[in-house]
């Protein structure tokens, strides 16, 4: 029997009601006295008993937890106004990096998570919803993890881990491509790329039905689902199933906070009215806590407002209240990840598995700022027709609203534009890692750090070896990403030396990374068509091109990313790019 805390009406802990899981079943019980210092003693008792096994096991526990279209400055240690108190106190534990990046949309990110090399080479040279007709069928556009890679989840099998994964996977929605044949003994996922958040399963737009499987099989979710909830139950089941003393390596992949928005009702309002001054207010209150934290430098200057988003006090009052609405129920979903992350902590607590685990949390790609008819086939009308967006229904089931460009654009302070794009607002993330050995706990790197440096992180953390190019007779592309070991302990600063280039490409817009140094290429309206050149040590928000004054450097980092496009076999979209704000490039 697993005992977990239940929220109260405030959402918090509340010391006397509890939920009992046996056997799939909930009971709600007001717990008399007694019998909660019953449950205490025998939770003492048995988090002394655990963490004694906890010490024999030698390995360390391993907790990926991923969300979906976070925005960087939306959570507390990252200069944000929204509860979440666990995530804080994981910051204190643990180490912030400040200048982490992934791809900018979830599948590609997710591909170079679990092999540790470019997108490219691992299947998603492109999403499954966006190959372009000159990219189907061709290596690394297969719309899947192909088999060229080896994931963290099977080599960490071999040697002993036990390897569960519950949530989104988003990485191939085939037999032979479910997680449970690439490396997790247990696993609960959806297989597209996002969904309702309650147990109606609807598409979150036309055509986009979302499959459901555990371990392999097809099955459809309970009732009372929702996502977060469901997503942090099932990986606390599947931790508490390994055999003694096993070390786990368990993947959380939320699908909160991507849309459509949903949260439960003892949530919907713990943001009422927060919001009302409007996003310009939000913004400007985000970068001055963020300089005050020292996460951005003090003279950083935030992308501005584009200029297709009206200024707030051109609002009328009733698009106000919508829109304030919409960031209501977004810092809602938010808060909510934090509070399923605490019962999650608590458990592993509780259980003397805590000190032993290291935690990595981030976000899969920049905020969102797509609107719900700009998906493939949808349109306003299909919303409308499809949805119960009525005010009193924002938020809860059968709505469908999206965080919009304006909020994304606050959530992603100081950096331009979001998610689709290699601008910092679409692959800059807020990456913490908690690890037992941490030199400094509560401390900040603003070392380069890339999403492909994880799973060698990982792996140098459990002492188990990357087989290079070949695994179990096939070839494999070997690690491009570098392990962060030496910074987590404090032997070093730096992940990548100021030599070493980092480089992207999706849709066809296309960046390179270089030290302090970036090259981002955007087609217009949002870039110019050709080739920017950008120092973030100074300006984050890519506001100024230095292309004249180092010309130099502008010509060294083009051709660094023609070796890199020759090298992993990227294949631009007929005309080069797809144009911003396509419903294909929001295809995620």
């Amino acid at each position: 029997m697993l005992v977990l805390l239940k929220p109260d009406t405030l959402g918090y802990y509340s010391m006397e009601n509890f939920i009992f899981k046996d056997m799939g079943v909930y009971f709600d019980v007001k717990m008399k006295q007694i019998l909660f210092t019953c449950i205490i003693t025998f939770a003492g008792l048995f988090f002394i008993s655990s963490c004694s096994s906890d010490q024999e096991q030698s390995r360390p526990n391993i907790l990926l937890i991923v969300v979906d279209d976070m925005g960087y400055s939306d959570i507390l240690p990252f200069g944000g106004e929204i509860r979440t108190p666990n995530l804080e106190s994981l910051a204190g534990e643990g180490m912030i990096f400040t200048d982490f990046h992934t791809a900018a949309t979830c599948s590609p990110t997710r591909s170079m998570l679990m092999s540790g090399t470019d997108n490219h080479l691992a299947g998603m040279g492109s999403m499954g919803e966006a190959i372009a007709p000159n990219q189907a069928g061709k290596p690394g556009y297969e719309g899947y993890l192909n088999d060229r890679v080896v994931t963290i989840a099977s080599l960490l099998q071999d040697e002993g881990y036990y390897t569960a994964i519950s949530g989104k996977w988003h990485l191939g929605e085939e037999q032979e491509h479910d997680p449970s044949q690439r490396g997790f003994q247990k696993s609960f996922t959806m297989l597209q790329g996002g969904a309702s958040h309650f147990d109606d399963e609807w598409m979150m737009y036309a055509n986009y039905t979302p499959v459901y499987r555990e371990d392999g099989l097809r099955i459809h979710v309970p009732g009372d689902f929702y996502s977060t909830e469901f997503y942090t139950d099932k990986i606390i089941e599947y931790i508490g199933m390994r055999e003694k003393d096993q070390p786990f390596f368990a993947y959380l992949s939320f699908t909160a906070v991507h849309d459509p928005l949903h949260v439960p009702d003892e949530f919907l309002d713990k943001y009422k009215g927060r919001y009302d001054d409007g996003y310009d207010v939000l913004r400007k209150e985000r970068l001055d806590r963020m300089k005050q934290q020292g996460i951005i430098p003090s003279e950083a200057e935030a992308f501005p407002r584009l200029p297709m988003i009206p200024a707030w006090e051109d609002l009328t009052p009733e698009e106000k209240r919508v829109k304030a609405r919409q960031m209501e129920i977004y810092a809602a979903m938010v808060e909510n990840v934090d509070f399923h992350l605490g019962r999650l902590f608590q458990y592993l607590k509780m259980s003397g598995m805590f000190q032993n685990t290291i935690i990595y949390f981030f976000s899969d790609n920049g905020a969102n700022g797509a609107e719900m008819h700009m998906y493939p086939e949808t349109d306003e009308a299909w919303v409308k027709r499809n949805s119960d967006n009525r005010f009193e229904n924002l938020g809860r089931q059968y709505s469908r609203m999206a965080q919009g460009m304006a909020w994304a654009q606050a959530s992603m302070t100081p950096f331009r534009l979001f998610k689709a794009l290699p601008s910092e607002g679409g692959i800059r993330s807020p990456l913490i890692v908690r690890t037992p050995d941490l030199a400094t706990p509560g401390s900040r790197s603003d070392a380069f750090t890339h999403v492909m440096d994880i799973a060698p992180t990982i792996l140098d953390q459990a002492g188990v070896e990357h087989p290079g190019t070949s695994y179990k007779g096939k070839m494999i592309h070997p690690l491009r990403g570098r392990s962060m070991m030496n910074v987590l302990s404090g032997k070093s600063a730096w992940v990548y030396d100021n030599d070493t280039p980092v480089c992207w490409e999706l849709f066809g817009f296309k960046a390179v990374r270089r030290g302090n140094f970036k090259l981002l290429w955007l087609p217009e309206p949002l870039g110019n068509d050709d080739w920017q050149l950008y120092d973030l040590s100074k300006d984050p928000g890519e506001l100024n091109d230095l292309s004249q004054q180092f010309p130099e450097i502008r010509s060294d980092l083009i051709e660094i990313w023609n070796q890199y496009a020759t090298e992993t076999g990227v294949i631009l979209p007929p005309g080069g790019a797809l144009r911003p704000m396509e419903p294909d490039v929001q295809a995620d």
